[in-house]
């Protein structure tokens, strides 16, 4: 089906600027909790982060033997509320590390083998932003859902990738 003229107006008029590109809503009846699309402009680093999880930053340690790995050890955090908001928060603390802010964030990917765990984890997540970048809750991020999939732990409940981009310095 052909986009009119009109439509075509609207999601010209609903996108969002920013110094590093445009982010494209998702264009529904209803607002979505993500966006269509992000294209970069100018010169910008990109920054791909690896997933990031929910475990234990007190208690967890990497498995060093192939048994450890098969038996899952490992440690996190609470249930999905707060394994959603722990990783978060180190994607977060990656960000400022790299010089970046969640505000740069162009594309998230998550990962629940819980299908159940979806509103849960987008809840935790709206708390979040809103909390720490009001720009997120308000301009949705294109974004990937995987349901039903296996990630690192048994107890392990999602796991969060996020792309960001970041204007150069002149």
């Amino acid at each position: 089906m052909a986009i009119t003229k009109e439509e075509r107006g609207r999601k010209e008029k609903e996108k969002v600027e920013y110094e590093w590109g445009t982010l494209w809503p998702q264009y529904h009846s209803e607002k979505m909790n993500w966006g269509k699309g992000f294209r970069t402009r100018g010169d910008v680093d990109i920054l791909f982060l690896a997933g990031s999880t929910g475990r234990d930053p007190l208690s967890d340690a990497p498995c060093r033997t192939p048994d450890q790995e098969r038996a899952g050890k490992g440690k996190v955090v609470g249930g999905i509320k707060e394994q959603t908001r722990a990783t978060l928060m180190e994607i977060k603390n990656s960000l400022e590390i790299m010089g970046a802010s969640l505000k740069n964030i162009v594309f998230f990917r998550y990962y629940l083998p819980r299908r159940e765990d979806v509103f849960d984890m987008r809840d935790e997540m709206y708390r979040f932003f809103k909390e720490f970048e009001p720009d997120l809750f308000e301009h949705p991020r294109p974004a990937t859902l995987l349901r039903g999939v296996g990630i690192d732990l048994p107890d392990m409940l999602v796991e969060i990738e996020a792309w960001a981009v970041v204007p150069r310095k002149k």
